[in-house]
């Protein structure tokens, strides 16, 4: 998930909005490593993996209201980030995390960004 954090951080940098096809080929690699490693992923890398998807789902939520030809798209992949985030809170949750150390492991990378 480290790659895939460095990677948002510079996103978020920019000034300008991304391609699509750029934004679908990040958004490819992060649910593929999710569906392949989940099982395996480590607290820091589930939280990480969790922001990464609520920024994705954000983004693809706002691509998607625009009358565009890939909005169906975007809202597919908010619909799948969405999912994502709310697996992994619940997994953190299992596994002994309360709401309020999550969301404060949320700020802090928020403000590593």
């Amino acid at each position: 998930m480290e790659d895939f954090f460095e990677k948002i951080k510079e996103y978020l940098k920019m000034d300008s909005e991304i391609s699509y096809e750029e934004f679908a080929a990040f958004y490819s690699g992060v649910m593929e490593h999710l569906n392949k490693n989940y099982a395996d992923l480590d607290r820091d890398a589930l939280i990480k993996g969790r922001f990464i998807c609520s920024i994705l789902q954000a983004n693809s939520l706002e691509r998607s209201k625009r009358k565009t030809p890939e909005a169906k798209k975007f809202k597919k992949m908010m619909e799948k980030s969405q999912f994502w985030a709310g697996a992994i809170k619940h997994r953190l949750l299992k596994e002994g995390m309360t709401v309020s150390e999550i969301e404060e492991a949320d700020k802090a990378l928020h403000e590593a960004v």
